[in-house]
């Protein structure tokens, strides 16, 4: 989207970088008359359905006023956020159809069960196109199903995150529905998603999409993030009633940088289980935010081997607002070379939170001694009738066991690869 519109007149301003740009340049711009004129000029529905136009309209006026993030905001305290402000974007301010360079990624496009989210447009695999399997209803954009405009539009609110942002540069939202069915028919077969571009040049992509898992179904989704060059996710998740999610999602280190903003409506008696690993990148910011109503059970499971040098950061937010909820969060993270890591972790509990369960616990394995890694459990409790626990730990390799392993035959590097592995499972 944005880098269809981002003007020739405005990249000339960026004196000795002409294809260069920051996100302060970004904010800047999408903010301004001129981006929404060009939004409603290339966007016809975009004026003749009022209620997605007016709030789009009114996330680029708050997204003027609170700015990018900063490291004062809880989420962000230890978040590298002056690296990533710095970080150059390259873009040619060139249109390009992503149709026409599918062939350069037919292990997607003809993989079984499998849709591509490229720049705010969903790309269904040939198999999902032409067969729709298990009547998945695809909305490329909800302006083609006025009746339901209302209820997911809500959905998108005001924060002090990145939402905004990726919102303000997709205009439009796409919407996945599962339908209401057998608890064995989506598990047996997930469906892959591909967040990714399809295009060789570097570029800024934003994706903003909603899930929407129908009454009494169980769904499992299988989620591959390729942030090549800088990627934004805002993805929410709607679970509803005696429903089940599972998802699995890995991010690869692309050499790019990339946000992910998961956000969880959990209806009574909904289910959700959340295992994902992550390389980390240039620079990586992961948050997960649940909003539970009652008999909601969440289990997130992280398994983190960061590369050298690389950024990841990740802030976890549970609201149990009615009873008898549960939850387990286990995130494991290993640093190597001059990686930099935080975990920022939240159980919010209402007063009318009667019998809540919570069990938080990070661990954290420093490999070399130029390592940064941070860890903040946090437990915000306003009545006294649950049962919560946090835990977390920062330490080195076990020598003990080092020198064990090598006294076995191993090399140093073998061993340690070995007590990763051990660490991670």
């Amino acid at each position: 989207m944005f880098k269809n519109l981002y003007s020739d007149e405005f990249l000339s301003t960026q004196v000795g970088f002409d294809n260069f740009y920051k996100l302060e340049d970004l904010l800047e711009f999408i903010s301004s008359t001129k981006y929404i004129e060009l939004c409603e000029s290339q966007y016809e529905y975009a004026t003749k359905i009022p209620g997605v136009h007016n709030h789009y309209l009114d996330n680029l006026i708050y997204l003027r006023e609170i700015g990018l993030p900063s490291n004062k905001s809880e989420k962000f305290n230890f978040s590298n956020l002056n690296k990533l402000k710095q970080i150059d974007i390259l873009e040619k301010n060139k249109k390009y159809d992503p149709l026409e360079n599918l062939e350069k990624f037919e292990w997607v496009a003809t993989k079984e069960n499998t849709i591509v989210c490229n720049d705010g447009q969903i790309l269904p695999s040939f198999d999902i196109g032409q067969k729709k399997p298990f009547n998945i209803q695809i909305l490329d954009n909800i302006k083609y199903n006025k009746q339901k405009q209302d209820e997911y539009i809500k959905i998108i609110e005001p924060t002090d995150d990145f939402r905004n942002l990726t919102y303000a540069l997709t205009p439009f939202t796409n919407v996945i529905i599962f339908p209401t069915g057998s608890k064995k028919r989506y598990l047996n077969k997930p469906l892959e998603i591909n967040y990714l571009s399809l295009t060789d040049d570097p570029v800024l992509e934003a994706n903003t999409n909603i899930i929407d898992i129908q009454y009494n179904t169980s769904v499992r989704l299988k989620e591959i993030i390729w942030p090549t060059s800088g990627q934004m996710n805002y993805v929410t998740y709607i679970v509803r009633e005696n429903s089940e999610l599972i998802i699995d999602r890995d991010t690869k280190d692309c050499g790019g940088w990339g946000i992910f903003d998961s956000r969880f409506v959990c209806h009574p008696g909904s289910k959700i289980t959340i295992n994902f690993k992550n390389e980390g990148s240039t620079y990586t910011q992961e948050n997960f935010y649940f909003k539970c109503s009652s008999n909601v059970e969440i289990n997130l499971i992280g398994r983190n081997n960061i590369k050298p040098g690389n950024d990841y950061h990740q802030y976890v937010q549970l609201k149990s607002q009615n009873d008898n909820n549960k939850s387990v969060i286990d995130i494991k993270n290993v640093g190597r070379e001059n990686a930099n890591t935080s975990f920022i972790g939240k159980y919010d509990v209402s007063p009318y939170s009667i019998g809540f369960s919570g069990d938080m616990n990070n661990e954290n394995l420093m490999l070399t001694k130029d390592v940064k890694m941070h860890t903040r459990p946090i437990l915000d409790i306003h009545t006294k009738e649950i049962e919560c626990s946090h835990g977390c730990t920062i330490s080195n390799i076990n020598k003990e066991h080092l020198y064990y392993l090598q006294s076995r035959g191993l090399s140093k590097s073998d061993a340690k690869d070995i007590l990763v592995d051990s660490f991670l499972c």
